[in-house]
C-alpha cells in the first residue's frame, strides 16, 4: 500500500520509550574550518554490523521552533561566505512561514584532503582523479574541493539526525527536511502539497528526493506509484530531500570512503567501490538507502545568478 508520511503528521516526537542508550565507540579528531571534529566509526546492529563513518561538529546555529508539524525538523545548508544565497532562501522561507535552521556549511577549499583520506572518509582510489587538471575531470561526477564540502556537509546533517532521534526522542519514523541553499521551491510549494505528494511513497522509504535530474532518462522505468519513482543510478542532485533516521544512518554508512560526488556516489550502487565491475546480479536502482524521487518535482535547482562551488566550471 503506497502510505506512510500522512500516518506521521505530528509525531515529530516519540510519546514514550528512551532514548537510545550511548555506547563506546571508535572515534578521531581532525580541524574543520577551525573546528575540531570528531569522526566516529561505528558498527550496529541495525547494520547489518558494516562500518557506519559519521561526523559531528558544533557548526549549526540554533533554530527557531518548527512549525511544520508533519517535520521534525528542517536543515538549510549554506556556506558562510555565501550570503546572498541565504538571503535567496530566507525569502523562500518567509513566503512559505517556514522556521529552518541555518547550517553551516563545509568550506571544501580548507579541507585537508589527503588526511581525509588517511583517516578513510575519501577513498584513496579517488585522490588520482582528484588531482587531475579540471578539464579532464567528469563535469558532476569526479570529486573537487567544493564536492568533498558538500558530502560532509550533508554527513554531519545525517549525523546530526541521529543524534536528535538517539537522544532527544525524536520519533526515528518522522521525516527530516534537508534543503541545499540553491532550492527553488515550486509557485505552488506548500505542506499541504508536500503531504500529498509524499503520501504516494512507499512504506518503506528512507529518502525521498523532492526534486532533481534523470540524466539517462528512464525515470518512466521506475514508476511505483503517483508522481513517484524508485531511485535508481541515473538520477541525480540532493537539492532538496526528505530522509529518516534509517536513512541517515544508511546514507552515513554507503557514504564512506567516497570515490565521487555525493548524488553519484549514493545513487550509483556499481561505482561505491571506485571503477570496478558491477557485482552479480546488480541492480540499476538504489537498494540502501531505499529511496525515491518525485516526478515531476516541486524544487528545482537555481542555476541563473549563483557561482558553483561544488563543480569544476560554472554552470552554463
Amino acid at each position: 500500500m503506497l502510505v506512510g508520511f500522512p500516518k506521521l503528521l505530528g509525531t515529530g516526537r516519540a510519546t514514550s520509550g528512551k532514548p537510545a542508550e550511548s555506547r563506546e565507540i571508535p572515534r578521531f579528531h581532525f580541524l574543520l574550518d577551525g573546528k575540531e571534529v570528531t569522526v566516529i566509526v561505528q558498527c550496529t546492529d541495525c547494520l547489518g554490523n558494516r562500518a557506519v563513518a559519521s561526523a559531528s561538529a558544533s557548526t549549526a546555529t540554533v533554530a527557531t521552533e518548527i512549525g511544520w508539524k508533519s517535520l521534525a525538523h528542517v536543515y538549510c545548508m549554506n556556506l558562510d561566505h555565501r550570503p546572498e544565497r541565504w538571503e535567496f532562501m530566507q525569502r523562500q522561507f518567509q513566503r512559505l512561514r517556514l522556521p529552518v535552521e541555518r547550517f553551516s556549511a563545509v568550506n571544501g577549499r580548507q579541507l585537508d584532503v589527503p588526511e581525509l583520506a588517511m583517516n578513510g572518509i575519501i577513498a584513496m582510489e579517488a585522490l588520482p582523479r582528484y588531482y587531475l587538471p579540471d578539464e579532464q575531470k567528469l563535469f558532476g561526477t569526479d570529486l573537487t574541493a567544493g564536492a568533498i564540502g558538500c558530502a560532509l556537509s550533508h554527513m554531519l546533517i545525517w549525523r546530526d539526525i541521529v543524534r536528535r532521534c538517539a537522544e532527544d526522542g525524536v520519533d526515528p519514523r518522522a521525516p527530516f527536511l534537508v534543503i541545499e541553499d540553491d532550492c527553488q521551491f515550486c509557485p505552488e510549494f506548500s505542506e499541504s502539497l508536500l503531504l500529498e505528494r509524499l503520501s504516494h511513497v512507499p512504506e518503506d522509504w528512507q529518502i525521498v528526493y523532492l526534486g532533481g535530474q534523470d540524466l539517462l532518462r528512464r525515470q518512466h522505468l521506475y514508476e511505483v506509484g503517483k508522481g513517484v519513482r524508485r531511485l535508481y543510478k541515473g538520477f541525480r542532485e540532493t537539492t532538496a530531500y526528505v530522509i529518516n533516521d534509517a536513512g541517515a544512518k544508511a546514507c552515513l554508512e554507503v557514504s564512506v570512503p567516497l570515490h565521487w560526488q555525493i548524488d553519484t556516489h549514493m545513487n550509483d550502487e556499481s561505482l561505491r567501490e571506485g571503477l570496478k565491475p558491477p557485482r552479480p546480479g546488480h541492480q540499476d536502482h538504489t537498494m540502501h538507502p531505499r529511496g525515491y524521487f518525485l516526478w515531476p518535482g516541486i524544487v528545482a535547482q537555481q542555476r541563473e545568478g549563483f557561482p558553483t562551488d561544488v563543480q569544476k566550471m560554472e554552470h552554463d
